[in-house]
């Protein structure tokens, strides 16, 4: 096990194969773990910390940061800057703190957490959970059955190939649910859904509101070919288009609007 501390010039540091720890200090910082569970604290301005291969805890601090994760199971951390978290191989906990951040889960169950700012968010493959945070973020879920929480600001989510859940929160959220049988929530704002393929369910529907875009379902010239599909479904409408279907829960056929539609 090594102790390496950096100075407030720009450092290189690269550590063991054994659980190290090693501190940056100020400076525009390069830090290698190596392999081992090791311990990194990058600290002030903008470093570039790279785990390598082990459980690693990485802490970018202040600055505009790069942090990689590597293999093994890591948690990422970062105060404030506009900073890149990358999980690697591994279930990975990245959580980004302030600034407009770029998250990217790859391999594993990851958990990822923007904070405040405008994020872009990758899930990668995996179940991942996603929590944007305050700000207007971009969450795509990738390859699983993902969970993305939009939180407070106009969010951009989009689901992968797996049954995923989204949950706007509160702005104006543009939602589509990808491919696989997806559960959409818009929460609080006015909110755009996007249905294309299998068979999702929009929880939360709220018409004069929301829309719903279908120019991705072919055949449907105008709103009458909407109707032609839908029926009643105990307290559900279902847009029954053969292969995939769309369920509005707790809604009425005299509720639907064409106004309420994109084709």
């Amino acid at each position: 096990m090594a102790r390496l501390t950096g100075t407030d010039s720009a450092d290189r540091l690269v550590g063991t194969a054994f659980a190290d720890q090693i501190t940056g200090l100020d400076g525009n910082d390069t830090i290698f773990g190596g392999g081992g569970n090791d311990a990194i604290n990058g600290n002030d301005d903008g470093d570039r910390l790279d785990g390598g291969a082990g459980n690693d805890t990485i802490a970018g601090g202040k600055g505009e940061d790069t942090l990689l994760g590597g293999l093994g199971n890591d948690r990422l951390t970062d105060e404030s800057g506009d900073d890149r978290l990358f999980g690697g191989d591994g279930d990975d906990t990245l959580d980004a703190g302030e600034g407009n951040d770029r998250l990217d889960g790859g391999t594993g169950n990851d958990r990822m957490f923007g904070g405040e700012g405008n994020d872009t968010m990758n899930g990668g493959t995996g179940n991942d959970v996603m929590h944007g945070g305050s700000g207007d973020d971009v969450m795509n879920a990738g390859a699983g059955a993902d969970r993305l929480f939009g939180g407070e600001g106009n969010d951009v989510m989009r689901g992968g190939g797996g049954r995923d859940v989204l949950s706007g929160g509160e702005g104006n959220d543009f939602i589509d649910g990808g491919h696989g049988n997806d559960l959409m929530t818009g929460g609080v704002g006015a909110d755009t859904f996007v249905f294309k393929f299998g068979r999702d369910v929009i929880t939360d529907f709220e018409p004069g509101d929301d829309q719903i875009d279908l120019s991705g379902i072919s055949g449907l010239n105008d709103f009458d070919d909407v109707l032609s599909a839908a029926r009643i479904s105990g307290s559900d409408v279902v847009l029954d288009f053969g292969a995939h279907e769309l369920t509005l829960r707790n809604f009425s056929l005299s509720q639907l609007d064409s106004d309420d539609f994109i084709l």
